[in-house]
């Protein structure tokens, strides 16, 4: 009843007698904000505190309505009393039931109600009448109302079902349609690079056959047969230099057969003819190998008369492009000959004491080939078989389940005969029969709806291959698993030989003794250490000094074209197991700045400089940026090396390093992607992973089919758009999603790092992101502005300029291949 809050009145009326309390709580004037409520058992005690609360709005200056102020009459008994009066200022105050506005309301169960009339029978049968009937009202209405709630929620679901549907129709048309057009142009580019291989093909063959230079052609048998047997007959022309001459023609037709192995397509190689171009690559191997030995064996006949003036020793050195071959032979017998160099191959070697006292020849042979490799067990990848379960049901088995069938088609005609009856759902029928027999209309319409759909034709992505798996090997530790080394250099054989007899003059007669048949016979020699085992406690005689097999000493250079960006591996060659083994070998030194590499070996035979093949990967990061149309450099920083490579039209070379004078001969050098795969490997630069080189490299496992595509598709655009690594394509976990930059890059000139956009790709979009290199956290947030595609090349099209996209739709389709072979040699997007 009070508008302002005042203490002292809330004080005053707290020490007043009057009021109430319960338990030893005053409660006589509780507030509510700026309002006060005056509690008191008995009617004369609120008349005191009404009158008190009067007295101070005189003092406070402050009038109060009477017409504000009400009364709440609340009683414990059931009595019928008078209802008190209770005066503000001489007027009466309202009495009322609540006072919400203060949480004051009267309980209906302690107030007493006027009695109620007693109802006859049948005015309580009217009642229960009327009550069942606004009940099964209120019934109907909330049933048709849940049913309408239905109804809207269906048919809501339903547009939200249709809206879904109709968006992905769209998506599936719209992918059909960029995925068909894309097929169609990788479609184009390979039938016309086909037509051209397969014209190319056929002027080399017509080539090939309209030659007269005297060479035969190595594909056919009838040729190549008389060709070798010509030769193996020819013993007049065995010297050295005739022997190097006809050596050349051997290894250009080797490698011609090695060429149309390579570049035949399957269907047009068959095995047959596979087969004999093997073997005839094997006979012309064979050959050059007898021919060789010949010229040894010719040459050593003739030691006597080729003798050093000084040394008295045979000392002969001669040099082809494919061949080295350096011979010494011991004619003095001088025991004070330690060592010996060959300068024209870099090659010094130590000779024994019980070497220099014998009839013997050390040759250097040093080929530019590796004709022995391929013989290998490790040399090609081995891919594990999947055994294949064969189960076999046995008679008994068989028996019983055509009983089964038979029980089963009896059961079937009985069931037939006697059908069961379908379940009857009775609150369905009940259901029907308050509400009627459904509109036809509405029936329709319903199937008129589930009919209605769209038939899109969805374009179906070819299948994923299985992840192969290949072979552990499972050699002893001494043997080399080429699957991991690669051999620089060639091979060089370090062969001990036995000198045949020389002619001696007898008066005016020269007699020689013949050797029967004219053969070079190989001396056996191994290091005592290996071949022996040490007895303790005795010292060697002068004799045994004599005939001690210490192990040669070898220093050598390495080749000039290899780059070693490591301590050489030395093997040698087991003929017996066809492998490289590294055992038998001890003190090993490396100069690295003179490229000197010394050992000691406990054999003579042929040896083999290797070098881990990946030792660059994985890579460090990758670019290919374009310089103009059909055009453009792809830079690999690989583990050791940083690489360029420049790719014009159909060809690509080697720019980088410049600064290493071992790839002299291959720098700058035009020749197709193939080429320039073996070329680089053979100098010591393997950034080309094999198949089975996950097993030796810890590498990003990425969907087959998702970075084939993406290198297919790289191609197209690269005359226009850049791209390189991204961090976040180690960090993402699934394989199935593939992430790299790109940017539009129409200046010959290098990309600032704000120009570089994060780009995802799936087996089914592609897509620009918001996330940068930059950041901390990944997300597959879209960039502003931007929707996902269904490839790489319809996502880069739709957003690059018109300059752009000229330059893209201008690039030639053997440009198109070669950057797809480097791409898919090098294997950026899983090894970098």
């Amino acid at each position: 009843m009070y508008k302002r809050f005042n203490n002292d009145i809330l004080n005053q009326l707290q020490d007043a007698p009057e009021g109430m309390k319960i338990g030893s709580t005053d409660v006589t004037s509780p507030t509510c904000a700026d309002d006060i409520a005056l509690l008191s058992q008995k009617e004369n005690d609120a008349q005191i505190l009404t009158n008190t609360v009067h007295e101070a709005t005189k003092k406070d200056r402050f009038s109060i309505n009477a017409s504000k102020c009400e009364l709440v009459n609340f009683r414990t008994t059931t009595k019928q009393l008078a209802i008190p009066t209770v005066k503000y200022n001489n007027t009466n105050i309202e009495v009322v039931s609540s006072a919400k506005h203060l949480g004051i309301e009267r309980n209906a169960t302690n107030t007493p109600d006027p009695p109620k009339p007693k109802l006859s029978k049948a005015e309580k049968e009217k009642l229960k009448a009327e009550e069942e009937a606004r009940k099964a009202e209120e019934e109907a209405e909330a049933r048709i109302k849940a049913e309408q709630e239905a109804k809207e929620q269906k048919q809501k679901e339903q547009e939200e079902e249709a809206n879904r549907k109709k968006q992905e129709n769209e998506e599936k048309k719209l992918r059909y349609k960029e995925m068909t057009d894309l097929n169609g142009l990788l479609y184009s580019n390979r039938d016309a690079l086909q037509e051209l291989h397969t014209e190319r093909r056929k002027k080399a063959k017509w080539d090939r056959y309209m030659l007269c230079d005297g060479s035969p052609d190595p594909t056919n048998l009838g040729e190549i047969n008389t060709y070798i047997n010509l030769r193996l007959e020819d013993t007049a022309h065995d010297d050295v230099e005739s022997v190097f001459k006809t050596s050349e023609l051997d290894t250009a037709l080797i490698q011609e057969l090695e060429f149309l192995l390579e570049d035949t397509p399957p269907e047009e190689m068959p095995l047959e003819k596979k087969r004999q171009y093997e073997q005839t690559k094997e006979e012309l191997q064979a050959l050059i190998k007898k021919k060789m030995d010949a010229a040894t064996f010719h040459l050593l006949e003739e030691a006597t008369d080729r003798a050093n003036p000084e040394t008295f020793n045979l000392q002969f050195s001669s040099k082809s492009p494919d061949v080295c071959l350096s011979v010494w032979g011991n004619l003095s017998k001088n025991p004070r000959i330690k060592s010996f160099e060959f300068v024209e191959q870099g090659l010094t070697f130590e000779i024994p004491r019980v070497l220099c006292l014998s009839d013997c020849a050390i040759r250097v042979l040093d080929p530019k080939y590796d004709h022995y490799s391929p013989t290998c067990k490790s040399f090609y990848p081995r891919q594990k078989k999947k055994p294949e379960p064969i189960v076999e049901a046995s008679e008994e088995q068989k028996e019983g389940e055509e009983k089964k069938e038979e029980e089963g088609q009896g059961d079937n005609a009985e069931n037939e005969e006697a059908p069961e009856r379908e379940p009857t759902d009775l609150l369905a029928a009940l259901k029907e029969l308050e509400e009627g027999p459904k509109d036809e209309d509405e029936e329709g319409e319903e199937k008129k709806e589930e009919v209605k759909e769209e038939e899109v034709v969805e374009y179906v992505d070819p299948p994923t291959p299985e992840p192969l798996e290949w072979e552990d090997f499972d050699e002893d530790e001494d043997v080399v698993d080429l699957r991991a080394h690669d051999i620089l250099g060639g091979v060089f054989h370090f062969d001990l030989m036995t000198l045949p007899p020389q002619p001696n003059t007898l008066n005016k007669w020269v007699v020689t003794r013949l050797v029967d048949p004219p053969e070079i016979q190989y001396m056996d020699y191994v290091a005592d250490y290996l071949s022996q085992i040490p007895k303790e406690n005795t010292s060697p005689t002068q004799d045994q000094k004599r005939d001690e097999k210490p192990p040669i000493g070898i220093t050598m250079k390495l080749p000039s074209d290899s780059l070693f960006s490591e301590e050489p591996v030395i093997a040698r060659w087991d003929y017996k197991k066809r492998n490289w083994r590294q055992d038998g070998f001890s003190d090993l030194t490396y100069d690295e700045d003179n490229r000197i590499f010394s050992f000691k070996t406990g054999y003579f035979g042929m040896f083999a400089l290797l070098q881990d093949s990946h030792l660059n990967m994985p890579f460090q990061s990758w670019e290919l940026r374009p310089h103009k149309t059909n055009a453009a450099v792809l830079t690999i920083i690989a583990a050791i090396v940083e690489v360029e490579i420049e790719i014009k039209d159909a060809l690509c070379c080697l720019s980088k390093p410049e600064d290493r004078p071992e790839l002299d001969k291959i720098r700058n050098k035009w020749v197709t992607p193939k080429e320039l795969t073996k070329l680089m490997k053979l100098a010591g630069i393997n950034l080309f992973p094999a198949p089975d080189s996950s097993k030796y490299v810890s590498i990003q496992n990425k969907n087959a089919l998702v970075t084939e595509c993406a290198y297919e598709q790289m191609a197209l655009l690269s005359s226009a758009i850049a791209f390189s690594w991204s961090k976040w394509n180690g960090e993402m976990e699934t394989s199935d999603k593939v992430l790299f930059q790109g940017s539009e890059a129409l200046e010959d000139e290098a990309l600032l790092e704000d120009d570089w956009k994060v780009f995802l790709m799936t087996k089914k979009r592609a897509m620009k992101l918001q996330v940068t290199e930059f950041d901390e956290t990944f997300s597959e947030d879209l960039a502003e502005n931007t929707t996902f595609k269904s490839n790489l090349y319809n996502l880069m099209m739709s957003q690059c300029s018109e300059e752009a996209k000229e330059r893209i739709n201008g690039t030639s389709f053997q440009y198109v291949d070669c950057v797809e072979q480097i791409l898919k040699a090098t294997k950026v997007l899983s090894y970098s």
